[in-house]
């Protein structure tokens, strides 16, 4: 099994970007220099994988590699800093193995001009890739900015075309912008800076308030990845999404949560939804707390291939109401169509916490779901890095059990219990607060997580990895890798 690794910040095929490389920003701050880590989980449950890291720069030379044996069930990791890779070094990973594999990157930014001058996000591999893709939601702003990166997944040369449109729908002028990647590398674009690509939107094109849409197409397989830096000094990533035929999308978790002035550890989610379709489009968004009661339901019609994006702080603008879920919702949502759609979710935590992370909505329900790394890491009495995990029923009608494994890096299922969720509800469980739960895991936990029903609607789940390092903190999201 061949998994692709993004390394500008990270995809894996298993995709998966590695970066030691500077932006500048917004556009005149940085963004800070970030490295990547690649986490690998051996999914076969009896057998050992031996596994190898073949690291390519953006021209799609290979400068190095590493390989590792990884127990059944178990994990490892291969941090762009081992490799003999040079500061500033920008390219992709591959990781191969006879044996199923599931991996992600974690990238950690220093030198943030902001906040406690870090910030972290993270995204999950790809094990195909499509010939169109989908990012729901991207910036160019005084506030925000993306960067995103798209990869060739073939042995030809990969024609690419990006079509930009507003949230209305309208096609950015000059879309679609034509590039061309070599075989098994990649190329990053950044929004601000055409020093980095020059295909993309001139200011002339691309007004410098800008927030909308990004298809890509090509005649060969392609994957890809997008992160977004904000002002405050944190930063989200999500995977790009495949065109695909359903009509619903689902978000295991989705926040409300004011603990004062939103302030503290407050924090609160936007949904961004697009429509893939040629017409314009009515959408129903739904919100269910952890029994599975709905309690709020909104609908907005949205423009042929327009976007828009469901902040459940800001309640004015545009104008839906999300005070219905008061101020201490942690639930999820269930966005319904008649019409294929896809989206991603965003969460932040209160600018004081300089914390964001995002994650892609799920289009359909798995039996099966692994996480190639969760933490349970405390220092002393300082907890340095933990995990919250989000498990959400699909089924509208039927509650579902559901089983969860934590596991040791060596393959030892450790802690193992199962759970009953309500229909279209989400549990969470977490490392920190699980009442000793947890406990046999002790307190330097870097493990994996494996997730399953015979539910035959499926679950869909995230995880929400919190890190505070002496000095500073950062959170990220990814999605559940489905597995058989």
């Amino acid at each position: 099994m061949r998994l692709r690794v993004l390394a500008s910040f990270g995809i894996v095929l298993g995709i998966l970007l590695l970066a030691s490389v500077a932006f500048a920003g917004y556009p005149d701050e940085s963004v800070g220099l970030g490295n990547a880590t690649v986490w690998v989980m051996n999914v076969h449950e009896t057998l050992d994988a031996n596994v190898v890291a073949s690291f390519f720069d953006r021209d799609g030379y290979e400068t190095d590699s590493e390989e590792a044996t990884i127990d059944n069930l178990g994990n490892d990791s291969f941090p762009a800093s081992s490799p003999d890779l040079e500061s500033g070094w920008l390219g992709s990973v591959a990781i191969d193995s006879l044996r199923p594999i599931a991996s992600i990157a974690e990238t950690v930014w220093e030198d943030v001009p902001r906040g406690d001058y870090w910030s972290g996000a993270a995204f999950n591999d790809t094990a195909e890739g499509a010939n169109e893709i989908f990012f729901p939601i991207i910036r160019k702003t005084g506030y925000h900015r993306s960067i995103f990166s798209l990869q060739c997944l073939d042995n030809d040369d990969c024609d690419i075309w990006m079509t930009y449109r507003d949230t209305n729908g309208t096609v950015v002028s000059g879309s679609p912008f034509q590039d061309t990647i070599q075989p098994w590398s990649q190329e990053t674009y950044d929004l601000w800076d055409d020093s980095v690509n020059p295909n993309i939107p001139d200011d002339t094109q691309m007004v410098s308030s800008w927030a909308g849409s990004l298809q890509v197409t090509s005649t060969q397989s392609i994957a890809g990845a997008t992160r977004t830096h904000s002002q405050p000094g944190y930063a989200s990533a999500y995977n790009a999404v495949p065109r695909t035929t359903s009509t619903q999308l689902f978000f295991p978790s989705y926040r409300r949560r004011d603990f004062g002035s939103w302030g503290g550890q407050s924090d609160w989610s936007a949904i961004s939804v697009y429509n893939l379709n040629s017409v314009p489009i009515t959408i129903y968004l739904n919100f269910y707390d952890g029994d599975g009661e709905q309690i709020l339901r909104l609908d907005d019609d949205l423009a042929a291939h327009g976007s828009r994006t469901y902040n459940s702080k800001y309640t004015s603008d545009p104008e839906w109401s999300f005070e219905d879920l008061g101020t201490s919702f942690n639930g999820s949502a269930v966005v319904t169509s008649t019409y294929p759609i896809v989206g991603s979710c965003r969460l932040v935590r209160a600018p004081s916490s300089k914390l964001a992370a995002a994650y892609q909505g799920f289009s359909g329900g798995y039996d099966k779901l692994v996480f190639p790394v969760g933490y349970r890491v405390k220092e002393g009495s300082a907890w340095r890095q933990y995990t919250s995990l989000q498990v959400q029923n699909l089924d509208p009608e039927n509650e579902i059990t559901v089983n969860l494994q934590w596991i040791l890096p060596n393959g030892t299922v450790e802690v193992e219990f199962d759970d009953d969720i309500p229909a279209y509800a989400s549990h969470g469980y977490n490392t920190k607060y699980g009442a000793g739960t947890y406990d046999d895991l002790g307190v330097d936990w870097k493990g994996t997580i494996v997730v399953t029903t015979t539910s035959p609607v499926g679950i869909g789940a995230v995880i929400l990895n919190l890190s505070t390092m002496a000095g500073y903190q950062y959170i990220s999201h990814y999605d559940g890798i489905p597995a058989e």
